[in-house]
């Protein structure tokens, strides 16, 4: 039924498969500070990621600019994992319009990190690495949607989202002395890289049914960043034998001798991956004043694009009889093979509160405070690889204050955000099936903290 399911989704929005920023660190202080738990009701300009359909829901024009940042304490054994932190402008507009009774929105999303538009690493096969943290928040991040409203009670949204990633060629030549390569070799690199865009679906639903009751429903399509290295070391000739005076020729120096060489090597892997998402959320207001959101996302992390991808490697060196005895060049090299990552399917349950501690013509001024608990979907590392991940308890606060009369400078509000929120990665303890592993079992965990600030302009 999944399957089906996956099928026909696939077939309704047919694009390119893309990993954000948003799905780690979430987008826009107050949906922060809500645990994320806004898929039913969000209006600002973080519907974008959270729920298009909410860019119709206010019928004000809204401008939207904020900065947030992410530190990572994470550990293996008791050291320092060094996972970079992630910092940088989030920035939206939602620009609406009518004709006659029928209304309709227009939406911008942009994630743009401070640091690096993005970023390719790849690590050894066996080497531990935070598989959902490492390069997930090493990106940029670029959404259009659009939004209606057929109905009163009614919001539906979607259309593209926008990521962007690299593929890299290396080319070496020159010349590498054996006996001190590193001192006295002679050669010269060249890197291109090239920025492509990939694009993925994302749908949602709004419902009203009254004003105290919202809900909603989101659909977030499967996307996944390849790694593409195509690496040169030397030349060929025509004959296919490594070249020794061509330009871009590559020459082993053994005292007077010289060898020509040749190494190519092609490595493919995901860097980045995030499954299909369904979202569905509610939100209630009890009281007056009192505003409580829930929100479940189901994510089909079975289908998890392992990082541990493919490489060949083709090497060839000429060694003249007298030195066959000194340089020893393998016949054929092992090829590496993709790796599955075995994850699980989970859901994961988020809740926010917030309260409106004051109103009256000149501002409005609010507090908000959210969780959730995502279950890791990755197994034991029993095996070779060591793709490590851990449960994660997230705790958020937040304020929000609204100034209402801001005539004539300006036609409309001004609201300012601030989030701050804490995580929690219980440790966990990786066990070995063989008792000669390079690795050995290990223990990992941490915490993460992130914070950031919203201000945006919304005009009547």
């Amino acid at each position: 039924m999944r399957t089906l399911f996956l099928i026909l989704l696939g077939a309704l929005f047919a694009a390119p498969a893309a990993a954000q920023p948003m799905d780690t660190y979430g987008m826009g202080s107050r949906s922060i500070a809500l645990g994320g738990a806004v898929t039913a009701d969000v209006e600002d300009f973080s519907a974008n990621y959270y729920n298009p359909a909410g860019l119709v829901r206010s019928g004000e024009l809204r401008v939207g600019v904020g900065w947030f940042g992410a530190h990572h304490m994470f550990e293996v054994d008791g050291l320092d994992s060094n996972v970079d932190p992630v910092h940088g402008i989030v920035l939206g507009v939602n620009v609406p319009g009518r004709i006659d009774d029928f209304r309709f929105a227009f939406g911008l999303g942009v994630h743009l990190n401070d640091q690096r538009v993005s970023r390719t690493r790849t690590l050894p096969r066996e080497r531990p690495r935070w598989e959902l943290y490492d390069n997930r928040g090493q990106r940029t991040y670029l959404s259009t949607h659009l939004s209606i409203q057929p109905v009163e009670w009614l919001r539906i949204g979607g259309v593209i989202a926008f990521l962007s990633y690299s593929k890299n060629n290396l080319l070496i030549r020159g010349d590498i002395d054996f006996a001190s390569p590193s001192i006295n070799s002679r050669l010269e690199h060249q890197l291109t890289a090239e920025l492509i865009t990939i694009r993925y679906p994302q749908v949602g639903v709004q419902v009203q049914p009254t004003d105290w009751l919202n809900f909603g429903l989101v659909y977030r399509g499967e996307y996944a960043l390849d790694n593409t290295l195509v690496a040169e070391v030397g030349t060929l000739d025509p004959n296919g034998r490594p070249s020794i005076s061509a330009r871009d020729a590559t020459r082993i120096v053994v005292g007077e001798v010289v060898i020509p060489g040749y190494l190519s090597l092609l490595s493919q892997s995901v860097n980045a991956y995030v499954p299909h998402q369904i979202s569905f959320g509610a939100s209630v207001d009890p009281i007056p004043g009192l505003h409580i959101s829930l929100e479940a996302t189901y994510l089909f992390w079975s289908l998890y694009q392992s990082p541990i991808g493919s490489s060949a490697i083709d090497l060839r060196i000429e060694v003249p009889p007298e030195l066959r005895d000194t340089i020893m060049v393998p016949d054929s090299l092992t090829q590496g093979i993709p790796a599955d990552a075995n994850f699980s399917d989970r859901i994961v349950p988020r809740i926010g509160v917030e309260y409106t501690a004051v109103t009256n013509t000149d501002l409005v001024f609010q507090v908000r405070a959210g969780y959730f608990y995502e279950n890791s979907p990755a197994p034991n590392q029993s095996g070779a690889f060591n793709l490590i991940d851990t449960d994660r308890h997230a705790w958020s606060v937040g304020a929000g204050l609204e100034l209402l009369q801001l005539r004539p400078v300006l036609p409309g509000s001004l609201a300012l955000d601030v989030h701050f929120q804490y995580a929690w990665l219980p440790s966990r303890t990786m066990t070995k099936d063989s008792p000669i592993d390079p690795i050995g079992d290990y223990t990992a965990g941490g915490h993460m903290i992130a914070g950031g600030a919203t201000i945006e302009a919304r005009f009547e």
